[in-house]
């Protein structure tokens, strides 16, 4: 068996070269997503109560907190109530929590479930045809999606917070006119 000896310095200065094209590749893609404009969620429609179509633009105007949760998502139904407190906290003029349930039951089975959860100051919405996991890119519920007044993503949430805590009311106050 004939082993090749491969001088270190050429090992070097690959290693080297490759590092530095990471390395370069890195500061661009953060240098383009830091200098990319506004991101706005695909166009969806979804649910309410009465199960009439709603799109996200019958909220433009409004600071929106899009919520996807799901019965069936334990984390989902522990924060429940902080998004209560919180849509209870702003004037709906100005501030709408928009909890779409992922759920594969129906409009009543949702309505019951709140009213069991004690959810007194959010509205009813369901993706019955099963659009957001078709468009919207998350990792798992809960999954939350802060937008401004435009209707651009401030920011995403993933897994379940309170957010009647002052941190995040801090946030949602700051984009409110």
């Amino acid at each position: 068996m004939r082993v090749v000896a491969v001088p270190v310095k050429r090992h070097f200065w690959v290693v080297l070269l490759a590092f530095v094209a990471l390395a370069a590749y890195g500061v661009v893609r953060f240098a383009t997503y830091k200098a990319s404009p506004a991101q706005r969620l695909s166009e969806i429609y979804f649910y309410d109560k009465s199960e009439n179509k709603v799109s996200l633009d019958a909220f433009k105007g409004k600071v929106v907190l899009v919520n996807l949760w799901a019965t069936w998502c334990t984390p989902c139904i522990a924060e429940l109530p902080s998004l209560d407190r919180l849509q209870e906290k702003f004037p709906a003029e100005k501030f709408q929590v928009v909890a779409i349930a992922m759920d594969r039951s129906s409009i009543a089975a949702l309505q019951k479930f709140m009213k069991k959860q004690h959810v007194k100051n959010l509205a009813v919405y369901w993706d019955k045809d099963k659009q957001v996991p078709l468009k919207w890119k998350y990792e798992g519920l809960p999954t939350s999606y802060l937008l401004n007044q435009q209707g651009n993503v401030i920011k995403r949430y993933d897994g379940a917070y309170k957010w009647d805590s002052e941190p995040l009311l801090k946030e949602i106050k700051a984009l409110l006119p």
